[in-house]
């Protein structure tokens, strides 16, 4: 009695496991649910980006100060009257 009860067991487990494992779409839900976790990671990325470049539109549009800085970074803008000096590495001479 308690072999048959093994038996039937196994065949119910294994009966089970081809049912979950051997069907494409159970495959298929466990890969489209991975898919979607990391596009919910990849959309919670984006969100904290698009709050980080908007504080910063925000912050060109409202301060004359920053944008200034920003022209002057990015683009290599002088005022009149100013020089922009590009230093150069050079070699290291010993001191001998």
């Amino acid at each position: 009695m308690q072999e048959r009860r093994g038996l039937i067991l196994g065949i119910a487990l294994g009966v089970m496991a081809l049912l979950l494992f051997g069907n494409a779409g159970f495959r298929s839900l466990v890969q489209l649910s991975l898919e979607r976790r990391a596009l919910s990671r990849t959309l919670a990325d984006l969100r904290v980006e698009h709050d980080r470049l908007s504080q910063e539109l925000n912050r060109i549009q409202a301060d004359p100060a920053y944008t200034e800085f920003l022209i002057r970074k990015n683009l290599g803008y002088v005022k009149k009257g100013e020089y922009e000096y590009h230093l150069v590495p050079g070699e290291k001479q010993n001191g001998g």
